[in-house]
């Protein structure tokens, strides 16, 4: 498939929910935006991020007031949100977190990304879906543990009956980080640190794995999009690469 000119994909057939990564492509953003930037939180025009939404919302056949946003600061908060929080989706996020969960149908579950690990947990049994925002800071901190945490705990759901899935993100080979970084994943993610040629490298995909697994979520219930964001900066967007840039989404429509 053609992904520059194909404005969003569709993957992880296994989920019997609608789960959708959107691309750059497909919008009306400027450089260095362009041209389907999701987020508020860059530099691009608040009138032209609300058509981007409008017009990958009707894509996709998703009514636009259904979705949720979070006002994403690299922290670990876990919020349940539900059909009240819906019809936000043209103003920036009130809600500051990371990760959100809901057992609430016709809400969807939305996050921005550009490198940065985006996880969906769904339980097909409970019919309860989550999704995170993972960089090196929720890495740390075990944003996606803890939204499985808040799952078992608020709504009942068995770790060993969840499924997983993980967007594109920046792969290790790229994602390149100072001895002062490297040394913060001490001895437990020791194995996600890859030391080549003088210089560190952080596995951040393969921490949420580990992070996952050890929630007690099967390994062969976690599937995972092996598209890295920094070498396919003509699909997906990529901070690291582009610095300036826009953002993707990532999320999960129960119905």
């Amino acid at each position: 498939m053609d992904y520059s000119h194909y404005p969003f994909y569709i993957s992880f057939d296994e989920v019997p929910v609608s789960i959708f990564c959107t691309t750059r492509h497909g919008g009306f953003s400027l450089w260095p935006f362009e041209t389907c930037n999701i987020s508020f939180n860059t530099q691009d025009r608040p009138e032209i991020i609300i058509e981007n939404r409008i017009i990958t919302a009707a894509r996709m056949k998703i009514p636009i007031e259904r979705f949720v946003f979070l006002n994403q600061v690299h922290g670990d908060s876990v919020h349940y949100v539900g059909a009240s929080d819906c019809g936000k989706a043209f103003q920036v996020p009130v809600l500051e977190g990371d990760a959100m969960f809901t057992d609430q149908m016709g809400v969807c579950l939305a996050i921005t990304l550009a490198d940065c690990v985006g996880v969906i947990i769904f339980d097909p049994e409970k019919y309860v879906s989550g999704i995170c925002h993972s960089g090196w800071k929720g890495c740390l901190m075990n944003i996606c543990g803890k939204l499985v945490d808040k799952m078992v705990e608020n709504c009942g759901c068995k770790p060993d009956n969840l499924i997983a899935c993980i967007s594109p993100s920046i792969c290790y080979r790229c994602y390149t980080v100072s001895a002062q970084l490297a040394e913060k994943f001490g001895d437990v993610y020791r194995d996600f640190v890859i030391e080549k040629n003088k210089s560190y490298h952080l596995d951040l995909k393969g921490i949420v794995v580990s992070q996952l697994t050890e929630k007690g979520i099967n390994r062969n219930r976690i599937f995972s999009s092996d598209m890295c964001t920094a070498e396919n900066t003509h699909i997906f967007y990529s901070h690291r690469v582009e610095k300036n840039t826009g953002r993707f989404m990532f999320g999960i429509y129960m119905q």
